[in-house]
């Protein structure tokens, strides 16, 4: 006796045919959803043919996600789409609920079904790490919104993919990253943003002015905008969390209103930062990073200050080898959790031999080729290696 699934539907018709919106458990759609992977496959005669319309699975991605899924928070507002041939899906008449024959949830051709599109499955177009999320998290009561396409062929199918993930225009990061300013309770984003904020406004800081919010150009200002946002905020991040489950897990805590465990001697050495994370202190932070790149300002003013291309050091590639010297630094002068001063970090970097006019694209190459020269060439010379 084959298993029926039925769920709440709203017909909505558009120039490439009818869909249905409506609403499943994630542990019914993950039982009978099944992503179309892309792949070559060798035909006769040396001739590749490609495949299936989806990208491989994340597994990194899909970690991420089990992690966001058991949150407080947890949504997906967009849809998952999904395809189904009507030899298994039917609309009551009333087209307000669909009904999805699971033939023992088998994941065999029907002996009536003719091709391999008509499957007792349904076929993911888009939110397959979404799904694959779900299970691994195992929330199988998390309800998702699904657009289901009904006899739509392979050709339909693959266009609907490259629409989804092709037309959209992404958003910005400094965007996302700003928007948790609103934020009203503490997570690693709201303090390395809170941090961002500081370093760009306050006038003593080696960041005044220079940070480009919104990931344009601020209103008022000229071009001497050279670093995002986007790249402090994650420089930061780098010093608070390992990564994005991590950091999923602590804005959990804070949206929960829960407290961070103590930070063992080890992880605060590796992640410097996150004694002062912990103890909700975004002045610290943003007074030792300013007080780091004071230093750096101070004893090489011409190549931090520098406009136009063609220096490295107070651009995107330089900002970013110097922010990972900055825990092999910090480590050196202090314990976790301390205060080091302008003149301490100033004392001990202008050890390095290096002139004003070093830091060139001639010597660092634009790129992370270039970064990693600076950073390992630094870390060298610092005797930190």
């Amino acid at each position: 006796m084959a298993d029926v699934i039925s769920l709440p539907v709203v017909k909505v018709t558009q120039p490439l045919g009818d869909l249905y919106i409506g609403r499943i458990r994630a542990g019914d759609l993950w039982s009978i959803a099944e992503a179309d992977i892309g792949e070559i496959a060798e035909q006769r005669d040396n001739i590749y043919k490609f495949t299936g319309i989806q990208r491989k699975l994340n597994d990194k991605r899909v970690r991420e996600i089990a992690a966001y899924v058991k949150t407080v928070d947890a949504t997906f507002p967009t849809a998952i789409v999904l395809a189904a041939s009507s030899k298994i899906a039917s609309v009551a008449k009333d087209q307000r609920s669909l009904d999805l024959l699971v033939d023992k949830m088998e994941l065999v051709e029907r002996p009536d079904a003719g091709d391999d599109l008509y499957r007792p499955i349904v076929r993911i177009i888009d939110g397959q790490h979404r799904i694959a999320g779900l299970k691994e998290a195992g929330v199988a009561d998390f309800e998702v919104n699904v657009s289901m396409f009904i006899d739509a062929d392979v050709e339909d199918q693959a266009r609907i993919f490259s629409v989804v993930n092709l037309e959209q225009t992404k958003v910005s990061k400094s965007l996302v990253y700003e928007l948790f300013g609103y934020s009203t309770s503490w997570s690693p984003e709201k303090c390395a943003h809170d941090v961002c904020i500081s370093l760009d406004t306050a006038e003593s800081s080696p960041f005044a002015g220079r940070i480009k919010r919104l990931g344009d150009v601020t209103p008022g200002r000229s071009s001497e905008e050279t670093f995002s946002q986007a790249l402090i905020v994650e420089g930061i991040l780098k010093h608070i969390v390992r990564n994005r489950v991590e950091l999923i897990r602590d804005r959990d805590l804070g949206r929960r209103g829960r407290g961070w465990p103590p930070v063992d001697p080890t992880t605060a050495r590796e992640l410097v930062l996150r004694p002062f994370f912990v103890a909700d202190d975004a002045l610290s932070i943003a007074e030792i990073l300013s007080n780091y790149f004071g230093a750096i300002e101070n004893i090489w003013p011409k190549s931090w200050k520098a406009a136009g291309t063609g220096v490295i050091l107070g651009r995107t590639n330089g900002f970013r080898a110097l922010n990972r010297l900055f825990s092999d630094v910090y480590n050196h002068l202090s314990m976790p959790g301390e205060m080091v001063s302008i003149q301490e970090f100033e004392k001990f970097l202008s050890s390095a031999p290096f002139s004003d006019d070093h830091f060139t694209t001639e010597n660092y190459p634009p790129g992370t080729s270039g970064e990693s020269k600076l950073y390992r060439d630094f870390k060298a010379s610092l005797g930190l290696e």
